[in-house]
């Protein structure tokens, strides 16, 4: 199933649509990238697999988990998913393997190729959608239906119960950061799927990879203008809570810094978070430890950029 979206030809059309993006309006003329979604694909078989299918996929599962240990390497993330891809060919229906997939795709993309090769994040991101969509269709073949029809994410995600919310975080995070790199079309074609998706992931499992859904609002109330619903303090709320539950998980600074500090035009805010970031200690959260190791660079960069974003 192909997803297709509009594109954008003018400066004019992208301040519209900016607009629209925030106040939920339609209407946007051109075209657009697209990208091949999962809902539709044939689901894997039921048969029982022989003890030595079983043993070889629970063999590549370890060979995957292994070379995830090494993320902070991107050819140890991409060996990582050659492994779980294998073991995934072996039984489709193992839905924590594909979540582990969409997580380390989003990872490549946003952890490393940001800064070494940004004409593959798109693909990257493409394909950790995927991931993240074979893992809800193998828990819900009645979710995918309903999203293959184009029924709207809102009603469809009332029916999945908490063991969904790692795919549907990791489908929003991939499929929100793919959208951006698009266009403001593509933003405005999935804005309510992302939305809905994450308020799920909020209802059933606030705390699901450290805070990650406070941390989505925080952003989500920051970026919007007041006029079309944002809101600064429930902003300021939504981060604050996704730091007292995971204070050293330092993706939260680097987005308090970039989207709140800035929006308040509040420098010694920016600097106070990015130097936390910058000067604090990777493993205080050793879980996170490579994630951690990512955000310092992002920290340090934007440090960089502060007398551009502050007058």
């Amino acid at each position: 199933m192909k997803v297709t979206t509009t594109g954008l030809a003018s400066n004019a059309a992208r301040r519209a649509i900016a607009v629209a993006i925030v106040l939920g309006l339609g209407g946007i003329p051109g075209c657009g990238g697209s990208y091949e979604s999962a809902w539709d694909e044939p689901t894997g078989t039921d048969r029982p697999q022989s003890a030595e299918a079983v043993s070889q996929r629970e063999q590549l599962i370890a060979q995957g988990d292994e070379a995830w240990q090494g993320r902070d390497d991107p050819d140890r993330i991409r060996a990582a998913i050659a492994a779980w891809e294998q073991a995934t060919e072996l039984d489709g229906n193992d839905h924590q393997t594909w979540v582990k997939i969409a997580r380390a795709y989003y990872f490549l993309s946003d952890g490393h190729l940001r800064f070494s090769d940004e004409s593959q994040m798109m693909e990257t991101y493409q394909r950790g959608i995927r991931a993240a969509e074979r893992a809800l269709r193998a828990l819900s073949p009645e979710f995918a239906q309903a999203m293959a029809a184009g029924q709207p994410a809102e009603g469809a995600v009332a029916n999945l119960q908490a063991n969904a919310v790692p795919a549907l975080y990791w489908r929003a995070t991939n499929l929100g950061k793919w959208a951006r790199l698009d266009s403001f079309a593509t933003v405005l074609s999935f804005k309510d799927e992302i939305r809905a998706m994450m308020t799920r992931c909020m209802e059933l499992d606030r705390g699901f990879f450290f805070a990650g859904p406070d941390r989505y609002f925080g952003a989500f109330f920051a970026i919007a203008p007041t006029y079309a619903g944002g809101d600064l303090a429930l902003s300021r709320q939504h981060f604050d809570e996704s730091l007292r539950q995971f204070p050293n998980y330092f993706g939260t600074h680097v987005l308090y810094a970039e989207e709140l500090a800035v929006k308040l035009q509040d420098r010694a805010m920016y600097i106070e978070h990015l130097n936390l970031v910058i000067n604090g200690d990777p493993e205080s959260l050793p879980e996170a430890a490579p994630e951690n190791r990512v955000e310092q660079r992002k920290a340090r960069a934007a440090l960089e950029r502060v007398d551009e974003l502050f007058e």
